[in-house]
């Protein structure tokens, strides 16, 4: 008997700030979820977080530091898939707001309160963090304007 191997998958996606708020997507089977998608050839991680964001959400954003990493698989097909998702904190910088219409039904800004609408635990945790690092830059935004004459 013949051993199928894991197919590894490497991804990169990004918590994307927007009106201080966080971008999610509600895929067609009713999942919500952050942007995301696989490297392409001779593609950066950061370059795939900036362009899956695009894709997905119609928003240009930049990458403003690693934020972690998730892991999960499931079966395809009859195919083990084994992801590794590399995480970015983002903020978008233009574009409109509107949906890859062939793989998502809605998109909305979530607040840091409205989390629990994402499906999956190592979401939350990564939004959360991001929230997190927001505040703090925030924070050190008007601090530092403070100290202007």
């Amino acid at each position: 008997m013949r051993t199928i191997l894991p197919q590894k998958v490497i991804c990169a996606g990004g918590v994307v700030f927007k009106d201080d708020k966080i971008v999610s997507l509600r895929r067609k089977n009713g999942v919500w979820l952050m942007p995301k998608g696989h490297v392409e050839p001779g593609e950066t991680l950061e370059q795939t977080a900036v362009r899956e964001v695009q894709e997905e959400t119609g928003l240009i954003a930049r990458v403003k530091a690693p934020l972690g990493e998730t892991e999960y698989s499931f079966t395809e097909n009859g195919v083990l898939y084994q992801k590794k998702v590399h995480w970015f904190y983002m903020e978008a910088v233009d574009g409109e707001l509107r949906p890859e219409t062939e793989m998502f039904t809605d998109i909305r800004l979530l607040s840091a309160a409205e989390l629990d609408l994402l499906s999956f635990e190592a979401d939350r945790r990564l939004a959360a963090k991001a929230f997190a690092q927001y505040r703090k830059d925030r924070l050190n935004v008007k601090q530092t304007s403070a100290l202007q004459p």
